[in-house]
């Protein structure tokens, strides 16, 4: 397995596991009734600074482990995984957004009947989250989709 497969698992595993724990937090409060944009914009900063963390520890030890194969330059095979990953990756950040555009009115209208709070709080909290949420999916299939290459064509 290279180097850049392996850093493609750890991404799907870290990210998976802090954007879910993240997001699913922040859907428990909102289910609950609470919008609490502190608390979220928290949990987003704790989020980025773990999946920063995880990212460049496992990359480090992977780099020690085998330093000719994480100072490999980018080949071809390379390149044509992560390009043709990023094709249903975008058609699914692409239709999330517009799902969240579409949704958008619909949010404006019934957030603040079933959360309580300053109602320009509820929105940033609840369609910055639902957007997030889509980069999120969306990341996860361009990572799955270069992994199910190296695993096929590997």
């Amino acid at each position: 397995m290279s180097f850049r497969e392996k850093m493609l698992w750890v991404s799907l595993i870290a990210e998976t596991a802090i954007w879910g724990s993240y997001l699913f937090d922040v859907g428990w409060l909102l289910s609950r009734g609470v919008v609490d944009a502190e608390q979220a914009l928290g949990g987003f900063i704790r989020s980025v600074i773990w999946l920063v963390v995880v990212e460049v520890v496992a990359a480090t030890i992977l780099a020690i482990m085998a330093p000719s194969d994480a100072n490999a330059p980018e080949d071809a095979r390379d390149r044509d995984f992560a390009a043709t990953a990023s094709v249903p990756a975008y058609n699914v950040l692409s239709l999330l957004v517009v799902g969240v555009m579409i949704a958008t009115p619909a949010i404006v209208t019934a957030a603040p009947r079933w959360l309580s709070g300053d109602r320009e709080t509820i929105y940033a909290v609840v369609i910055g989250n639902a957007l997030l949420l889509a980069l999120v999916l969306a990341h996860t299939v361009r990572t799955t989709a270069q992994l199910w290459r190296y695993r096929r064509e590997g």
